[in-house]
């Protein structure tokens, strides 16, 4: 036990920060337990309160807020003023907060235990854990009366409902595949969408730096008073079911814009997200619902099929509104549980699921959102890849290896239709290809290929579309999910914030390991948490599947 660790005792009062400089013994049992026992003295709250109020008194605080000291030069007694959290940093290892605004014990920006019953000295080192996540967190067998409480569901006015109550619901609590018109079993194709969304909020929830902002956000009473880093944390949570699914190690190749904070952020044209809080509770479940179909129905948009998601991070829930000229009438499914919990023993949740089956959907402006965000002039050539046009777009060879392909009516309908789109000649002979096998050879480019390929005809762009539904991650496109987890996902948990998918690049058959890998290969999230937006970087890796069976090869090319 290292006497030297350095760490901050922090007293919350009135939403400022009182920061108190701890140069040794900060361990849980140095100053962690010296804080636990001051506050278990008799009307210690109050008594905490009144100092600070006095203190607030006869301070300037504006400006003790803008002559923060460094740490390093405070005495024992001094203390720092801020409006922001402290949080861990290479030189603070013990951060113990006294939050008084909610009667909650801290430890490094995770909330433990109840101010109004703390435990013993035995019982909170005893229940001060790991979780499977590998974040610090309160033991599961913690006695309840010591946990902290979590605030009571606003009040919601029933002018709140009236949306919700003067047009024709067609049902609610009604299953995703239903809202969808698609099958309850997930095609393999779609699988994929949902494997990696749970593998990408794993990874959000073994970062310390967002762990605590989670947490965070369940203290807080409703979604107006969400600081604009757990509104950002929260929408980039949802956002990433419908961005397009490209990630790559080269942040010169692609670039996801980066969320403005709106009341409603629209992520497709028919798709709109509303961050809430308690979407558990009924009346704020339906509140949330009647705002989704206000902001549809004042959208100057055509007839039609729309959704609107409420999110909450803990929970989820959709909505769909249909359209005409003169009536609307909506759906919605209940609160479906979208974070899985800190212990989780599964990455699943019904509200994953949800919100990548609705990202998954067909979407007309896929490809140009693609484009979008896809600097693709010049852009690998620089790092040495080298695109071969003749390969791309004039050879009509389809690969040996077998391909995947989205085998869906709505999608082959699509390819027919546009048939007669003048689609490009293949040779002098004037030769027209009939779709299909314009989308094998949409399958056999590299990404930045097949958005030139795209931009040719109607045809090719409904075809590229079609590829594009895949992830794409460095080069790989994800095409399967193993039946089996490999053996280095199920030690530690590591199956809650990793996955593997079989892949495909240059014809080559591949494992792709996401979250796994060396820090050589980082893909980029698009994920805002902090004060300016930062992308999360997760690793992956790819291994070859040399020894590849046919029966395995022949899985990979039948994805439906």
């Amino acid at each position: 036990m290292d006497s030297d660790l350095c760490g901050y005792a922090v007293y919350r009062y009135r939403n400022l920060y009182f920061v108190y400089y701890n140069r040794r013994h900060s361990f849980l049992e140095g100053l962690g337990i010296n804080l636990l026992r001051s506050m278990r003295e008799p009307n210690a709250i109050t008594k905490q309160q009144q100092e600070l109020e006095e203190i607030m008194k006869t301070s300037d605080i504006s400006k003790a807020l803008e002559g923060q000291s460094e740490s390093g030069s405070l005495e024992p007694d001094d203390f720092i003023l801020s409006e922001r959290r402290p949080h861990r940093d290479p030189f603070i290892e013990w951060v113990y907060e006294i939050d008084l605004d909610h009667n909650i014990f801290h430890i490094n920006g995770i909330p433990f235990f109840s101010l109004e019953c703390l435990p013993d000295d035995e019982s909170f080192l005893a229940n001060i854990s790991e979780d499977h996540y590998v974040n610090l967190a309160c033991a599961p067998g913690c006695p309840p009366e010591h946990q902290y409480k979590k605030p009571a569901p606003p009040l919601v006015a029933d002018s709140e409902l009236a949306t919700y109550q003067s047009l024709l619901c067609e049902g609610t609590h009604v299953a995703m595949s239903n809202l969808l018109a698609s099958r309850d079993v997930l095609p393999s194709s779609e699988h994929v969408r949902v494997s990696l969304l749970e593998t990408m909020i794993g990874q959000c929830m073994i970062r310390p730096d967002v762990v605590p902002i989670i947490y965070q956000i369940g203290l807080v009473s409703n979604h107006n008073q969400l600081t604009d880093q757990e509104w950002s944390t929260a929408c980039s949570m949802a956002n990433l079911a419908f961005i397009p699914q490209m990630f790559d190690d080269l942040p010169e190749s692609i670039y996801h814009s980066k969320l403005t904070r709106k009341e409603f952020t629209w992520v497709r044209e028919d798709t709109v997200v509303y961050i809430v809080t308690h979407l558990d509770d009924e009346r704020c479940l339906r509140a949330s619902i009647s705002r989704l179909i206000d902001a549809i129905l004042d959208r100057d948009e055509g007839p039609g099929d729309y959704f609107g998601v409420a999110f909450s991070i803990f929970h989820c829930a959709v909505v769909k509104v249909v359209k005409d000229a003169r009536t609307a009438m909506f759906s919605h499914t209940g609160a479906l549980q979208f974070l899985p919990p800190f212990f989780a023993d599964s990455p699943s949740t019904p509200g994953i699921t949800a919100l990548a089956r609705l990202g998954y959907r067909i979407d007309p402006a896929l490809f140009v959102r693609a484009a979008e965000i896809c600097r693709w002039p010049g852009g690998l050539e620089r790092f040495g890849y080298r695109r071969d046009p003749a390969r791309s777009m004039g050879i009509l060879q389809v690969s040996s290896v077998p391909e995947p392909t989205i085998d869906e009516s709505d999608q082959e309908q699509s390819l027919i239709q546009v048939a007669e789109d003048a689609p490009p000649y293949t040779n002098s002979h004037h030769t027209v290809l009939p779709p299909e096998l314009w989308r094998e050879i949409a399958l056999d480019l590299h990404l930045l290929d097949l958005l030139a390929f795209g931009s040719v005809s109607k045809l090719c762009r409904t075809v590229a579309s079609i590829v594009l539904r895949f992830p794409h991650i460095g080069g790989y496109r994800l095409v399967a999910v193993p039946k089996d987890r490999p053996g280095c996902l199920l030690s530690e948990y590591r199956f809650l914030h990793a996955g593997s998918f079989y892949a495909v690049r240059d014809r080559v058959s591949t494992t792709v390991f996401v979250g796994l890998g060396n820090r050589r290969r980082m893909m980029s999230i698009p994920f805002g948490y902090r004060l300016s937006p930062c992308p999360l970087s997760v690793r992956f890796s790819a291994k070859v599947q040399r020894d590849a069976t046919q029966k395995q090869l022949v899985a990979i090319g039948d994805v439906k």
